[in-house]
């Protein structure tokens, strides 16, 4: 092991022995992991994952939090030492990629995303502190982990029509489409307030007035009204100018308060004014048709895709693993 290295980790061991209190304070700085002579540190962590870290932080709290962000930035620690192996890889190998190459795809990221604005880019790596050389170095080494992956896993990796069929057999369940219903639906919103009206014997009753005109509507559908003109004329769901139509849905794609009746409809019925707790709903199926399951002809090009793509990450794996055998690893985390 590199004299260096191991004074590395002898006072990185030392200081939090000595001093865990101004450790802890400055772990943001401190060394997270060494790859060989390579340290990676904390704030370098944290830089990948500061926008993950906000969105948790108005996701969640307390310890889950805190659980949260120590699963993140160990996953990006992993990453990060991840790309290192493969870097110094290529380094050993005496690889290298041409100024031009960098200079094109940096060309690329100003026409994409900065609309062919070189200035606006430099304006926001200043306001982020980074350099150009920085930037070039990170470009860099994008360039050389996306071609050293290309370079260890073959894309001539090939599937097996027999490995598609096993794969078809194996997994029939993710290819049974459900029963489904093609449904319409009249939706309307609670009103914000009740009104006051008498019942048939003279008592006073609170009512929600959206309520009491649903219940006009299915007294239309009732004597024969055309559901999709009354949706068209009176819901105030998204679907109205469609005349409420959900079109084909099964169980698993509508909510279960509508699905539990709608699912017992049969074609032409329409059921009653289901509550929920957004408003009022009436259901129309128009046609059903029972479950099926889809033909390995029909399925056969995804089934292909999925087995290529989980080859070339146990490839990937393998490869990754090679390296880090004849590695020297050691995270402070």
């Amino acid at each position: 092991m590199d004299f260096i290295v191991k004074k590395l980790i002898v006072l990185a061991v030392l200081l939090a022995l000595w001093f865990p209190n101004r450790v802890q304070a400055q772990v943001t700085d401190g060394v997270a992991a060494v790859v060989n002579t390579k340290v990676i540190t904390f704030s370098e962590v944290r830089k990948e994952v500061d926008k993950v870290e906000e969105q948790y932080r108005s996701m969640y709290s307390g310890m889950e939090l805190v659980g949260k962000i120590k699963e993140a930035r160990l996953g990006a620690l992993k990453a990060l030492i991840e790309r290192e192996l493969i870097i110094q890889e290529f380094n050993t190998a005496g690889y290298f990629i041409p100024d031009n190459v960098v200079e094109e795809r940096m060309k690329k990221i100003v026409e994409q995303q900065f609309e062919g604005d070189r200035a606006t880019l430099l304006r926001t790596m200043q306001a982020q502190g980074m350099t150009i050389a920085g930037f070039k170095d990170n470009l860099r080494n994008q360039i050389i982990v996306q071609a050293m992956r290309q370079r260890n896993v073959s894309s001539a990796v090939v599937v097996s029509p027999f490995q598609v069929e096993q794969y078809y057999q194996d997994n029939i369940r993710q290819f049974v489409k459900p029963d489904e219903i093609k449904l319409r639906d009249i939706f309307m919103k609670k009103a914000l307030f009740s009104e006051k009206r008498k019942d048939e014997k003279g008592n006073e009753l609170e009512v929600d007035p959206q309520y009491m005109i649903m219940q006009e509507i299915l007294a239309k559908i009732r004597t024969g009204s055309d559901f999709a003109s009354l949706a068209r004329g009176y819901s105030e769901g998204a679907q109205r100018s469609e005349g409420g139509d959900l079109g084909w849905v099964s169980e698993s794609t509508l909510r279960p308060e509508l699905a539990k009746v709608a699912f017992k409809l049969r074609a032409g019925q329409n059921s009653s004014i289901l509550t929920t707790d957004d408003g009022y709903h009436l259901l129309m199926v128009e046609d059903t048709r029972k479950a099926t399951v889809m033909a390995l002809a029909d399925v056969h090009d995804s089934i292909e895709r999925t087995l290529l793509q989980q080859e070339r990450e146990r490839l990937q794996q393998e490869w990754i693993d090679s390296l880090r055998s004849k590695a020297f690893i050691k995270m402070f985390f």
